[in-house]
């Protein structure tokens, strides 16, 4: 029977354990300017799994961070920066580090399946990522890969496949990406079987799970995979691609001949060059200056400094630094053209603003969190504004007139001014949408005689519950439909619609009741009172008060998605999967921007263009 170990020498077996670990981190800035992939023939073609375009890129990525020396599978620690850069989502964004987390959290929970090999039962499931760590306060991002990759990817001697990186940078579809892996695998077996005059041959059925297409229809499979992977790998990588139809079950296409020709070395290296040189003119185009810097804390982890801009966002740091932040806020507030916009005592009142917004922003209070001395709510909430509407003008503008004429006097009654000034800022930022939505240039310098009182605010008012939509309203799905209708005229509806917009204003209405009455956790949460979600209240109730009635945004809302015309386009675009979900996720949008909706179909009458469809439903979708 074997010895039991002690405790010191279990204690000291699991210290080893634990160096060893230490010794195998590959970090970004050691390792992140590696672009050579390495990958095993079968993780390439047996592999089936479902991950966007941008993830795709992001575990190349990580994968070329592995050297042909390594004998473990390294954690990876990159900064937050060049995580989010490696996704392709803009690291400015105010709300960064739950953009992080998702990306994490979608990539850890897609499952990979081992596509069936014949003649066996056996199928292997596995996910990419094991593990995963974020740090907000050094902003170090830590992964950690599945131990079912080492074999594939760890000392590879033969059956493997070397790809560089760079060359998938540019392209705009996951298929294509999908596609050049599996030629670049079987780019050998093609040259070997045309040295014997025998064809590539692929299976349709396997290459739409390899692909992840789930699509079945012959004429969507060669144009939205193969034709669009043809143009995107033929002249921009190291290869040529080509196919043709080999094989015919009646009129089912179920297999084609592949032609995967090797490029010119000089022209694959031009190749590259031209890549890395459209990268580099993309980023200068960006409006986002960057001062690259290095961490004081560790010099191998590349990370990035704060340069002032109208446009860039604003660090946690200022949080403890208020003449500086007060300034910042300033010049994203565009002062200058604030005076010409806002009366006297607007511009008191948003003097008031910037000077509550400077003096609480790095004060911890209750359950805020404080990141390297700045409240993490606040500076998200004002650099999504920041990143989204380029600057704080606009919200400013949409903000002033009702702290005028409402908050602050409100404030000045209260025990505790500063707090409440502080809670209606933090509310009105989380609600942004609501006071920049509509802001244009002829509006800016009119009167604000349409803002609204926010549902915190604690002054005693005249009961105008029949004026606008109340929480009450939404105590039943009944009552909200009920409270909805109690502002639309729906005799005129009746007589101006046509059938088809008529059926379209009944589930337009089901749904506004859906979204007034919705409640999904950490979406929502923050902004139910009882069972209604004000903001959507609140944004029909502007509404209401703009018009007088709900009628004209859901009149325009049932032309714009005529059933008769709408149902019948979307569903003939292939490239729309799910155009149920498509319509509710623009009937969302449109309820709480009524003014935009509003006034670009005015336009489009006006330019004779109402065609039903006033956006790029596809751009839209994704």
């Amino acid at each position: 029977m074997a010895s039991r170990k002690t405790s010191t020498e279990f204690s000291s077996l699991l210290a080893e354990d634990f160096e060893e670990q230490e010794q195998t981190v590959a970090t970004y800035g050691e390792r992140g300017n590696q672009t050579v992939v390495r990958k095993s023939n079968e993780l390439i073609q047996n592999a089936m799994y479902n991950l966007t375009l941008s993830q795709q890129k992001l575990m190349l990525h990580i994968f070329a961070m592995i050297k042909p020396s390594d004998t473990e599978l390294p954690r990876y620690e990159m900064s937050i920066y060049e995580f989010l850069k490696l996704c392709g989502v803009d690291p400015h964004n105010g709300s960064m580090y739950n953009q992080v987390k998702k990306n994490i959290s979608d990539i850890a929970s897609t499952p990979v399946q081992w596509i069936r090999i014949e003649g066996t039962q056996k199928i292997t499931m596995f996910r990419w990522i094991d593990g995963s760590t974020i740090d907000k306060r050094t902003g170090k991002i830590t992964l950690t890969l599945s131990p079912f990759l080492k074999p594939h990817l760890i000392q590879l001697k033969e059956f493997y496949t070397t790809m560089d990186v760079t060359y998938i940078m540019l392209m705009k579809s996951q298929y294509s990406v999908r596609i050049y892996e599996l030629c670049k695998s079987y780019q050998n077996l093609y040259l070997q079987n045309k040295a014997k005059g025998k064809p590539l041959v692929w299976d349709i059925d396997n290459l739409r799970k390899q692909v992840d297409c789930s699509a079945t229809n012959w004429a969507h499979i060669r144009r939205t995979v193969l034709d669009k992977a043809k143009s995107e790998i033929n002249g921009h990588t190291d290869i040529l691609f080509d196919y043709a139809v080999y094989k015919k079950a009646k009129s089912k296409v179920v297999e084609i001949s592949v032609q995967i020709e090797q490029v010119e070395q000089t022209e694959a290296a031009q190749n590259l060059t031209d890549i890395a040189s459209t990268i580099s003119k993309r980023r200068k185009r960006k409006n986002h200056p960057i001062a690259e810097t290095v961490d004081e804390d560790d010099s191998s982890v590349m990370s990035f400094g704060y340069v002032s801009s109208p446009e860039t966002t604003i660090p946690y740091s200022f949080g403890k630094r208020p003449a500086e932040l007060k300034k910042e806020i300033q010049i994203r507030a565009e002062l200058a053209s604030l005076k010409n916009e806002l009366t006297v005592s607007e511009l008191e009142a948003v003097d008031v603003i910037i000077n509550t917004m400077t003096s609480m922003a790095g004060k911890a209070r209750g359950k805020n969190t404080l990141i390297d001395g700045g409240d993490q709510q606040f500076f998200e909430l004002m650099n999504e504004i920041i990143y989204e509407c380029k600057g704080l003008r606009r919200w400013f503008l949409g903000v002033a007139g009702r702290y005028a004429k409402v908050v602050i006097p409100v404030a000045k009654t209260k025990a505790s001014p500063v707090l409440y000034l502080w809670k209606s800022i933090l509310e009105d930022m989380d609600n942004y949408r609501l006071y920049t939505s509509c802001i244009t240039q002829a509006e800016s310098s009119t009167s604000q005689e349409d803002i609204y009182e926010a549902h915190f605010v604690e002054a005693e008012a005249e009961d105008d519950s029949n004026d606008v939509l109340v929480p009450q309203d939404a105590d039943t799905k009944k009552s909200m439909i009920q409270a909805l209708q109690r502002f639309i005229d729906e005799k005129e509806l009746d007589a101006k619609l046509t059938p088809g917009q008529k059926e379209a204003y009944e589930d337009i209405l089901n749904l506004s009741a859906y979204f007034c009455r919705r409640n999904v956790k950490s979406k929502d949460e923050g902004m139910m009172e009882g069972k209604a979600n004000m903001q959507f209240l609140n944004s029909l109730n502007k509404c209401i008060m703009k018009y007088g009635s709900l009628t004209l945004l859901f009149e325009t809302l049932s032309t714009i998605y005529d059933y008769d015309t709408y149902w019948k386009k979307v569903n003939r675009d292939d490239r729309i999967r799910n155009p149920k979900l498509l319509f509710q996720s623009e009937i969302e949008h449109s309820l709480l921007m009524p003014f935009g909706v509003i006034e670009n179909q005015k336009a489009q009458q006006q330019a004779g263009q109402n065609n039903g469809f006033t956006r790029d439903w596809l751009s839209s979708f994704d």
